[in-house]
């Protein structure tokens, strides 16, 4: 019996190795935007992800978490396949099928205006669930949950290293092969600088994280006991790649990244600073004005580095109003669309086309919009008002267990904010841009939500919480 148990949880480890290292991997070729690097990460995380639930079933403390992402992907996919069928008697068919019919007698009719578009889209959507419900499975203790963390911190770090190396030596050169687009920005290994800022912004949070982490392990590590030295050099190592990822990310020069970022880092930085002793036991509490001095120092010094190191993403804010950004000129005739198919949606994968009807000319003739740069509204126009339910399904159930996770977990509970932080970071950029969108960064936010997810829904008693100091 022990000795099936001991096999059991090395196939485990061996399982969530493999993991973590898909997940990297989906980031390294831009994003994995184009087909082969897409079809490899999916063919991985699914296959994973059944051997996964064959051989641990679901996981036991977040299973309501599980149930409720299977259900949302089940409902999804579904009604993506709906809209790309022909229904009885035409039923909520495009009107643009009609006129298809009128002009060149066609006499398929179905809810998306390119099935054939929408129906490749299911993978991109079942993807980053299918992550996210792995890790679930895989995420079943404390330790395995912060080793994933801490993989994702690293990788961000080492690919915000790769950024300023190539960026700096090689700033026509995109991984290996010539860049066109954003010659002036760093964007790493992907090819949208506002998707390389959301990912270094997360991968900030995450490395001040870990560097939080082993500095205080350092600090209660006795003086001449075996391990201190590696212990300090492996701090140095992290607050280099913190300071790695900070720098590339304001060489971005993504203004609604870092402003995403700036707005994370208020979450969260603050709450470091002043309970960063509150799990040791038997601490003195804290006179509430020294909180009070912690927390406005915390913030003055979040302000200072944005005003000293984000001067070029302010520059370009200065010289472009966001009325001049054709992003925003373009929102009209979005929402134009959005009224129009409401109900049922045009079809995932379908902006392109549909958009090309709502134009504004006054947005000028040049360039082909073929993304919202606003998560929702694309989602919105897509699927329809099953989009905006689900959001709020989603919202709703986060914020529930970040809620549980900040009642109920003392030691761990900076994880929790970590969650919460990063969730206001992404879901702030998303409304501006489209970085849910790209495979590489959604496998990785979905990873990292796991992980985060596990630990809020953990024990917050006995001896998996009572371990960390």
């Amino acid at each position: 019996m022990l000795s099936s148990l001991i096999n059991r949880q090395i196939l485990r480890e061996a399982i969530l190795v493999a993991f973590i290292c898909l997940v990297i991997l989906t980031l390294i070729p831009f994003g994995s935007v184009t087909p082969l690097p897409f079809a490899f990460a999916a063919i991985g995380m699914f296959a994973l992800a059944i051997v996964s639930v064959l051989l641990f079933a679901e996981p036991r403390q977040s299973r309501w978490v599980f149930k409720i992402a299977l259900l949302l992907l089940v409902v999804l996919t579904s009604w993506t396949f709906i809209q790309t069928i022909e229904l009885p008697a035409n039923w909520l068919a495009n009107p643009a099928w009609g006129a298809a019919r009128d002009l060149a007698g066609v006499q398929y009719a179905a809810i998306s205006v390119e099935p054939a578009d929408t129906l490749a889209s299911i993978l991109w959507v079942a993807l980053p669930f299918v992550t996210f419900l792995t890790g679930l499975i895989l995420c079943d203790t404390d330790q395995r949950a912060r080793k994933v963390l801490a993989s994702l911190g690293l990788a961000a770090g080492g690919i915000a290293v790769f950024g300023l190396l190539q960026f700096s030596m090689f700033p026509n050169i995109l991984i290996v092969i010539e860049k066109h687009a954003y010659l002036d920005s760093l964007t790493a290994v992907f090819v949208n600088r506002n998707t390389a800022a959301t990912f270094l912004g997360l991968g900030t949070l995450l490395m001040l994280t870990l560097v939080r982490d082993i500095a205080r392990s350092y600090s209660i590590h006795p003086p001449g006991e075996p391990g201190r030295n590696l212990l300090l050099l492996r701090t140095w190592v992290y607050v280099l790649l913190l300071c790695a990822c900070f720098t590339a990310l304001m060489l971005s020069r993504s203004r609604a990244g870092i402003f995403a970022t700036f707005i994370a880092a208020l979450i969260y930085f603050p709450w470091l600073v002043i309970n960063w002793n509150s799990s040791r036991r038997y601490l003195t509490p804290a006179p509430r004005w020294r909180s009070v001095l912690k927390l406005l120092s915390a913030v003055i010094f979040i302000v200072l580095l944005l005003s000293m190191f984000a001067g070029q993403a302010i520059l370009r804010a200065q010289e472009r109003r966001l009325e001049d950004d054709d992003r925003f000129c373009i929102l009209p005739g979005i929402w134009r669309a959005i009224s129009d198919h409401w109900l049922t949606g045009t079809g995932l994968g379908t902006f392109r086309t549909v958009f090309s009807a709502y134009r504004d000319p006054a947005c000028g003739i040049f360039g082909i919009f073929d993304r919202a740069h606003n998560f929702y509204l694309e989602g919105f126009l897509g699927l329809g008002v099953t989009f905006p339910v689900a959001t709020f399904l989603t919202f709703v159930v986060l914020a529930k267990v970040f809620w549980r996770g900040l009642s109920e977990r003392r030691r761990l509970r900076h994880y929790v904010l970590l969650g919460i932080a990063a969730t206001v970071l992404v879901a702030l950029h998303a409304a501006v841009d489209f970085s849910l969108q790209i495979p590489g960064f959604a496998v990785f936010f979905s990873a990292f939500l796991s992980a985060v997810v596990a630990i809020s829904l953990g024990r917050s008693h006995g001896e998996t919480d009572r371990q960390y100091v």
